[in-house]
């Protein structure tokens, strides 16, 4: 009996279909199964990608937390108090309302006294 069903279910779909006439097949068989690197490289590239969030959001996380703590807790690699020298005293000025290291001051100064010399 189901062999009966199945050979009807065929038999009704064939009338249906049997209008229907598909003139492309040489196109989409070069699609499917493509035969030079180009046409290789362009299948590749258009396959559907699915890229599950958790497992990757789980080893971005773990990335970004194990850097920020090498990067915590690795010591600085030089200083003034490491290389032996004395750090310098900066000293701050007011002028204009405005505070200012007095060092910055004296380093700009001559570029805006004497603009037309480098």
């Amino acid at each position: 009996m189901e062999q009966e069903q199945q050979f009807n279910l065929k038999e009704q779909l064939e009338s249906e279909l049997s209008g229907l006439r598909f003139t492309r097949e040489a196109e989409v068989i070069k699609r499917t199964h493509p035969v030079t690197f180009r046409g290789r490289l362009r299948a590749f590239w258009n396959k559907e990608l699915e890229l599950p969030v958790v497992p990757l959001g789980t080893a971005f996380a773990l990335l970004l937390t194990s850097t920020f703590l090498y990067h915590a807790v690795r010591p600085p690699k030089s200083g003034p108090e490491m290389s032996g020298e004395v750090p310098q005293q900066r000293e701050l000025v007011k002028s204009g309302g405005s505070i200012y290291w007095k060092d910055e001051i004296e380093r700009r100064l001559p570029h805006h006294e004497n603009p037309d010399q480098g």
